[in-house]
């Protein structure tokens, strides 16, 4: 049965291009929102963008987050585009995934053999009340985007989404479990008082939307300043759960180890480790990064599924060897126990199939084998999961965040001195969530993957995937343990310089879905010469270097990647701009790399 309901929030843009200090003294923003955004902006050096980019950005992140429970991705992904109507920023969560491109949503239906989808429609408005028409206006393009004749919206934005969302229905033989679920969310800066004209207006769009029979749910979401105010703090807040654990014994310890426990927990305390309060999955996944595979065709994951529905409830403790997390911190009195920072690092598949089963009759009372191990040593943490997965057929490639070249990765990004140019590596999803490091500075596993793949692979047109496969198919190549760190450093400063001149207006934004092309021309015109195989410390210093001493002139930098987007933009190379796909071709690249040769090594 579809679920309706009328759930409370807020957020979003006048039309207004007041700068900052204008938008300051407007009055009908409070101070505590006001201040929220100032340090939002700062932290994402959004602060050359028009006020109604920033508050877009701001609540698109804020919302994402919430549906998402992660701070690791980008909120420009999300935006609709300039002139859109009535929708700011769609995010579209396949599988715990958030998705950008089909080629994503077909790599992960090919390693789950199934579809879950939810759909979040954001629209935002930076007056001080709900307004009705508004209101009616977001649902009528939301209706119109979920309708086949959807070419009313022209940007590149909104056309992605549309061909994603097409592909999505195309694939309803995957929908296994539900229907998409749609979630909308408009976003004031006032005070939502359940309006009673207002709630009518909701409640028939949203009738209009259950209608079309596309969706397992629809739920509105009105998010008032208060709203926002809690989104945001909930970006920065650690991962906790707080549980009742009473059949535990303590485990003896070594050290780095402050406390280990082991022991039972009935499936109504476990949920709260891997379920939020709105019912989604928890990203604890992260630091055990074998994806879920479907239960259909995975023994293992099948034989759970059957124990659970046959009703064999009492020997699920028996035969399933449970699951084991790695917190930072616990506290509480006994057997009430809050554990702080964690993630499970054993008992990903275990974890999935509960959460899939968890409307089974009395599951609540069945019991689960559970190790809680409390460290803050990552090295510890390493080899807690190394040993946890041996015990089953995981491929080392698939526990390739835990390995000696990740870790030291991260320590050598802390070496950097704390410069202009300092940025921060971020190994674990969320790892950097409650901390002060503005997020501009912070480069995640997937941005990491993505930048070196494209500026020392030559193979930007890979990126659109999901990153998980594609660290698996470049294999060696990235990641190796003799390799040296300072390309991985150089592509993400380099990436990081470019998003700096979007974001303050220095460069065509039209450009941006080529950043990853762009960043191969920028490092072709800098440093011509064939790259160094990364192995090799002596030629990738002096490689790299050069490429550094542009990265850090201001002038030149600027000067660079504008010939690097000339170039792209340029007759010599003919690309189509104007096909979407371009971005995603093989070919594209091989169109850009003979022609950087041809133009700039013929004489050489």
């Amino acid at each position: 049965m579809l679920n309706r309901k009328l759930t409370t929030f807020n957020s979003r843009t006048n039309h207004s291009r007041d700068s900052y200090r204008q938008f300051e003294k407007r009055k009908f923003m409070d101070a505590i929102t006001k201040s929220f955004l100032k340090e939002f902006v700062e932290s994402k050096n959004y602060t050359s963008l028009a006020l109604s980019d920033q508050f877009e950005m701001f609540t698109n992140f804020c919302i994402i987050n919430k549906e998402y429970d992660s701070v690791s991705f980008d909120e420009k992904e999300i935006s609709t585009g300039k002139s859109t109507q009535g929708i700011d920023g769609i995010g579209i969560i396949v599988n715990n995934k958030l998705c950008n491109s089909i080629q994503e949503i077909e790599e992960l239906i090919e390693l789950n053999r199934f579809l879950t989808v939810t759909f979040v429609i954001i629209q935002s408005k930076t007056s001080s009340k709900f307004d009705g028409t508004q209101i009616d206006n977001m649902f009528r393009w939301t209706k119109t985007f979920f309708n086949e004749q959807s070419d009313l919206f022209v940007t590149n934005e909104m056309r992605n989404f549309i061909e994603m969302k097409e592909y999505i229905y195309a694939n309803s033989k995957f929908m296994k479990d539900r229907n998409p679920i749609c979630n909308l969310y408009f976003c004031s800066t006032g005070k939502w008082v359940e309006d009673a004209n207002l709630v009518n207006v909701i409640s028939d769009n949203t009738k209009e939307l259950e209608d079309l029979s596309l969706f397992d749910s629809v739920t509105f979401y009105p998010c008032d300043s208060k709203q926002i105010q809690k989104l945001y703090r909930k970006t920065k807040e650690p991962v906790e759960a707080s549980i009742k654990f009473e059949k535990k014994v303590t485990i003896p310890t070594i050290n780095e180890i402050k406390v280990a426990y082991s022991g039972m927990i009935p499936f109504s305390e476990f949920k709260k480790i891997i379920i939020d309060e709105s019912g989604k999955m928890k990203s604890v996944f992260n630091d055990n990064i074998r994806d879920y595979l479907e239960q259909e065709n995975n023994p293992v994951n099948t034989d759970i599924a059957q124990t659970l529905k046959a009703g064999n409830l009492d020997s699920f403790c028996i035969l399933n060897n449970g699951v084991t997390v790695v917190a930072d911190e616990i506290s509480g009195p006994g057997d009430n126990i809050t554990i702080t920072n964690y993630q499970i690092v054993n008992g990903c598949q275990t974890s999935n199939v509960l959460y899939e089963n968890r409307n089974v009759e009395s599951i609540d009372s069945m019991h689960i084998p559970l190790k809680i191990i409390v460290t803050d040593n990552s090295a510890i943490k390493s080899k807690i999961t190394r040993a946890t997965n041996n015990q089953t057929a995981v491929d080392a490639v698939e526990l390739e965040a835990l390995t000696e070249f990740q870790r030291n990765l991260e320590y050598y990004y802390q070496a950097i001195p704390k410069d202009d140019y300092k940025l921060y590596y971020e190994r674990r999803t969320n790892q950097f969530k409650s901390s002060e490091i503005p997020m501009k500075r912070v480069v995640n596993r997937e941005t990491q993957i993505k930048v070196f793949s494209s500026m020392f692979l030559d193979k930007p047109h890979l990126v659109a995937g999901y990153y998980g496969k594609l660290i698996k198919d470049m294999g060696d190549d990235i990641f190796n343990n003799e390799h040296d760190y300072l390309p991985y450093y150089t592509s993400a400063l380099t990436y990081y310089m470019l998003e700096n001149l979007y974001n303050t207006n220095k460069l065509e934004k039209t450009t941006r879905r080529f950043r990853y092309q762009i960043i191969l021309i920028f490092r072709f015109l800098v440093s011509p010469q064939t790259i160094p195989n990364p192995k090799d410390k002596k030629k990738t210093e002096v490689f790299c270097n050069r490429i550094l001493d542009v990265l850090k002139n201001e002038e030149e930098v600027l000067s660079k990647f504008q010939e690097s987007i000339d170039f792209l933009k340029s007759d010599f190379l003919n690309l189509d701009f104007k096909d979407r796909k371009t971005v995603e071709r093989k070919g594209t690249t091989d169109i850009i790399t003979n022609g950087l040769r041809e133009k700039y090594l013929k004489n050489v």
